[in-house]
């Protein structure tokens, strides 16, 4: 049986109060498209790397780039070609798609079917802990109506505590936080994060997870997760306010969109419009290898959302 005890703490209190206004500034800042798709693909190439950092992967940000560039291009990467790396990025960053495609704002509870689908996006190992034990975790998390920073927090280390699958157990613990976070809304425009002070300190890090696995209660796990989403809010709202963040790759072209992307992105201007590859080859008379390499570019940047397989696959705005 499950057994999860916490209290709201000052730490806590004021962690979650600082957070709220953080989230609540970016979201009333004024940013040009141009400047928010800028922000959007710095935090997601951090959130990748900085996973892989805490699993001891050398890959450095213009390696992940790179492989990103290369998988959105017009000579994707077969999978039978992938190289261990390769899949490692590719599919954290589909498993990161997922949950902004179905997740973002949405009243459906999460349930045991919902992570073994998210697993399987990004890893290959077997379920090892009963199915009841996880099942239980999300009935707890999400009987309660606490704040999305807490039931993330939760979600976290209890994933790291159990261990359900073989293998990339912290990896799930982290893409379940963004689960929860999202869920709520609180993905403060695609800019939330917080691996970053992990990857930094890990030995802190480290010692925070085995505390809140042993202690009695999770409530020093939740006040140092909820301070590193500060760090992050805190830092992605300086870049906000200065007007020039700081980007790793000064050259890097994947976020420039031409005018004809652009307009794809027009089209979809209309609540609950949708777009296939042959629509797009028709309204611009371009060949169906450029319609694909625009719309794989657009889904890369996070800009639009696809849907379905194969011939019966369309895309939505994000």
């Amino acid at each position: 049986m499950i057994n999860i005890s916490y209290n709201l703490s000052s730490v806590l209190k004021n962690n979650l109060h600082k957070a709220d206004t953080l989230r609540r500034e970016i979201l009333l800042a004024p940013i040009s498209s141009k400047f928010e798709i800028q922000l959007r693909w710095d935090c997601v190439i951090n959130r990748i790397f900085q996973t892989l950092r805490l699993s001891d992967n050398s890959l450095k940000k213009t390696g992940i780039i790179k492989i990103l560039d290369l998988h959105s291009g017009v000579a994707q990467i077969e999978k039978k070609n992938q190289t261990a790396e390769q899949k490692e990025v590719i599919n954290y960053k589909k498993a990161l798609d997922h949950i902004s495609a179905h997740w973002l704002v949405t009243k459906k509870l999460v349930i045991l079917n919902d992570i073994l689908i998210l697993y399987d996006i990004f890893s290959k190992g077997r379920l090892v802990a009963p199915r009841s034990e996880i099942e239980e975790l999300l009935n707890y998390v999400q009987i309660q109506d606490e704040h999305p920073i807490i039931q993330a927090g939760i979600a976290n280390i209890e994933i790291q505590k159990i261990r359900p699958f073989s293998n990339d157990n912290d990896k799930l613990s982290r893409l379940l936080s963004y689960i929860f976070l999202y869920k709520y809304g609180y993905d403060v425009r695609g800019l939330i994060e917080f691996e970053e002070p992990w990857s930094e300190n890990k030995a802190a890090y480290l010692d925070a997870v085995e505390y809140g696995i042993q202690a009695a209660s999770v409530t020093i796990w939740l006040e140092f997760f909820s301070n590193s989403i500060i760090l992050q809010l805190d830092e992605v709202y300086k870049k906000i306010i200065s007007g020039s963040p700081d980007f790793f790759v000064k050259e890097n072209s994947l976020w420039e969109l031409n005018d004809r992307q652009k307009a794809i992105l027009n089209l979809l201007d209309k609540p609950d419009s949708s777009i296939t590859n042959k629509k797009v080859q028709k309204h611009f008379k371009i060949s169906q290898i450029t319609a694909s390499r625009d719309l794989s570019k657009l889904t890369t940047l996070g800009l639009l959302l696809s849907h379905g397989k194969g011939r019966s696959v369309y895309y939505i705005r994000a």
